[in-house]
């Protein structure tokens, strides 16, 4: 008898044991999990921060703080939407940032993924674009991504696909012109360039162009100041770029030294490299 009740003490201090440690461990993790992130609205807004979708309690708004607004987002075929950047609304209706850090990311889900494609310029970004694949419409939900689960979805958005002839894809490439009469100066891939920038000493050129195009054969220049231009000299001796005053898509040469450098010309979106070029010769003669 007393072998058989020692062996059950021994067995219920040993599932005791279990249980409190498995208390504590719940009651003091080491690293406790991230608040969830529960707004009561979205807005989705274009380059110039103008409202163009919002949702509010689970609806999309018609109007906005007395503005009418379309319940509707639209793709280009085979091309980008414009930039479209993501904030949230308190229960007042007040704007919200994202919420900061690694735990918490956009999502999306497209009802039909034939139509339409969702592409960031970064990963972290609470930011995209749309980009139509086929004419016609599907419907898109945006999330808020906690881990591997979303925190809040947005009720499905109606998303129309259409042709847009003044849309474009990404840049492959950039083409320099002198602005006044269009004359051609340069062009540059990524992985290769032709002709070049010439430049006398001491010496200022006239208003350089620059162009980028895509895939296409689409010229454009980027949403401002959403993109910026990036320059790099490989010898600042010997040239300088001059930016222009009202103008982000032009510059200026400065030929300071004689001889020959390199001008890289960038895409910039924040700190994120959209576009690099090859190297474009620049030549500064006497």
């Amino acid at each position: 008898m007393f072998n058989k009740l020692n062996k059950k003490s021994i067995f219920l201090f040993f599932l005791a044991f279990i249980f409190l440690a498995g208390c504590k461990k719940e009651e003091n993790p080491v690293t406790p999990p991230s608040e969830h992130f529960e707004p009561e609205g979205w807005v989705i807004r274009d380059a110039t921060q103008k409202p163009i979708l919002v949702v509010f309690q689970g609806i999309i708004l018609k109007n906005f703080k007395g503005v009418e607004i379309k319940d509707t987002l639209y793709a280009p075929l085979n091309a980008l939407s414009p930039h479209y950047s993501i904030r949230f609304l308190d229960a007042n209706q007040n704007l919200m940032n994202p919420p900061s850090g690694n735990d918490h990311r956009l999502g999306w889900k497209i009802v039909d993924t034939s139509y339409l494609a969702v592409i960031q310029d970064s990963p972290t970004d609470w930011a995209f674009h749309l980009k139509g694949k086929k004419e016609g419409m599907t419907k898109l939900e945006l999330q808020v991504m906690h881990g591997s689960h979303s925190d809040v979805i947005t009720p499905p958005i109606p998303v129309v696909i259409l042709v847009d002839t003044t849309a474009h894809r990404e840049p492959i490439g950039v083409k320099l012109t002198f602005e006044e009469d269009g004359t051609f100066i340069a062009e540059a891939t990524t992985d290769s360039s032709k002709g070049f920038i010439e430049i006398k000493k001491d010496s200022t050129s006239d208003h350089i162009k620059i162009e980028f195009f895509d895939e296409l054969g689409h010229f454009f220049q980027p949403e401002h100041p959403l993109h910026q231009l990036g320059v790099f000299v490989g010898n600042n001796t010997i040239a300088e770029i001059l930016p222009e005053a009202e103008e982000p898509w032009v510059i200026k040469v400065k030929g300071k030294t004689t001889g020959s450098t390199t001008l890289i010309l960038k895409v910039l979106v924040g700190s994120q490299e959209e576009f690099v070029s090859a190297p474009i010769e620049i030549r500064v003669i006497n």
